[in-house]
């Protein structure tokens, strides 16, 4: 059976047993027959640029694209225009190297480790500005795009940051960074995590002090999102963290849920756009940065994984916590073994993509009922 037949009866499938979900995302362009699998944290490009390095993860962990930390750290670093800078050079050659190696798809990650303040108007034009330029960055290097986390590490979205009554003009400048960005790299990919609607939700039903002992919460995030979604953007993808710890049966409903947040609070007329996705986030190594043990069973794993890309076509992502998938990776504990059951879980991996691109006769491809 050729590619174009397994897309027909891959979609086929999710239409059966993901309705909602398809027709929240059913005109989205199909990028391949099977989603491409990324993974954030575990890597250091100014460490890991080398052969050797891409080998190990194209090849031995089977990932295709990594959303890189330590390019554009957060919203107040600027990588600058100078194709001749040492992080332009060196992200280009990043890319260079890790593509011949299967590793094609990789973004910059940029965080907010810094929080911001928009009150400071002049703070706002300095982030869209690096922005921007983090963008023409991963243009040049040939990279997919920009990986937004939106994740407050100190107050952006509330608190110190700005109340309520900023919420048109954090809207209006949302759109301007999205702009800005999408003018230096028009064709790019834009992938924003976590969904801060569904932490919106969840700020709105816990105790009244949450917000503040989470950074000022994520209130101004929905106007943010709404302005930023609303630039004409090649491919947008939410990458959802509810999916890290769910039980396999859980995945498909969490991200049928996710297309509906955005489908009634960022669009103006209940539809999305034929360019949105969801990728569920996976978290099966590492319950710290320090400890390398498996947070699941590799056969829980294979059952989510599977799930997880018989319901995305465009990326499924792990979370790889601190060198939980390397033994000498270049984070603690360095040296250190990774979990006894690790060949299992880069066995999951492979089994799961080679599965995905099998050809497949009508009616055999798997199901979340058929993975419990």
């Amino acid at each position: 059976m050729n590619a174009h037949a397994r897309g027909r009866n891959r979609q086929r499938w999710i239409w059966s047993g993901c309705a909602f979900l398809l027709c929240a995302l059913a005109s989205a362009p199909v990028w391949s027959v099977c989603p491409k699998l990324l993974m954030t944290a575990g890597l250091n490009i100014h460490k890991q640029t080398n052969p050797q390095q891409a080998a190990y993860w194209g090849q031995t962990v089977g990932v295709q694209g990594f959303m890189i930390n330590y390019v554009a750290t957060d919203w107040q670093t600027d990588v600058g225009t100078d194709p001749d800078s040492g992080i332009w050079k060196l992200l280009r050659r990043f890319q260079s190297i890790y593509s011949q190696h299967g590793v094609t798809d990789n973004f910059i990650k940029i965080g907010l480790y810094r929080g911001h303040d928009w009150h400071d108007a002049g703070q706002t034009a300095k982030a869209t500005r690096n922005l921007a330029h983090a963008a023409a960055l991963a243009r040049y290097a040939g990279l997919k795009g920009l990986a937004l986390d939106l994740e407050p590490y100190k107050p952006t979205w509330g608190g110190s940051a700005g109340g309520p009554e900023l919420a048109k003009l954090v809207e209006s400048e949302g759109r301007r960074m999205g702009q800005a960005m999408h003018d230096a790299y028009p064709g790019m990919t834009l992938i924003v995590l976590p969904d801060v609607l569904r932490e919106t939700e969840h700020e709105k039903k816990a105790s009244s002090d949450w917000a503040g002992t989470h950074h000022g919460g994520y209130q101004l995030s929905v106007a943010f999102v709404r302005g930023l979604l609303s630039v004409p953007w090649s491919h947008v993808v939410i990458g959802t963290e509810f999916t890290y710890s769910a039980h396999a049966e859980r995945i498909v409903p969490y991200m049928r849920e996710a297309a509906e947040r955005y489908r009634n609070v960022v669009t103006p007329h209940g539809e999305l756009k034929s360019t949105f996705g969801v990728a569920p986030g996976l978290w099966p190594l590492g319950p710290t940065a320090r400890d390398k043990s498996a947070r699941f069973s590799p056969a829980e794993f294979r059952q989510r994984l599977q799930v997880a890309f018989d319901a995305s076509n465009q990326y499924v992502w792990i979370y790889g916590s601190g060198s939980a998938w390397q033994k000498d990776g270049p984070f603690g504990p360095v040296p250190g073994p990774v979990a006894t059951s690790f060949r299992q879980f880069l066995d999951v991996i492979h089994q799961v993509r080679a599965s995905c691109a099998a050809p497949r006769s009508p009616g055999t491809h798997g199901t979340p009922q058929d993975t419990k």
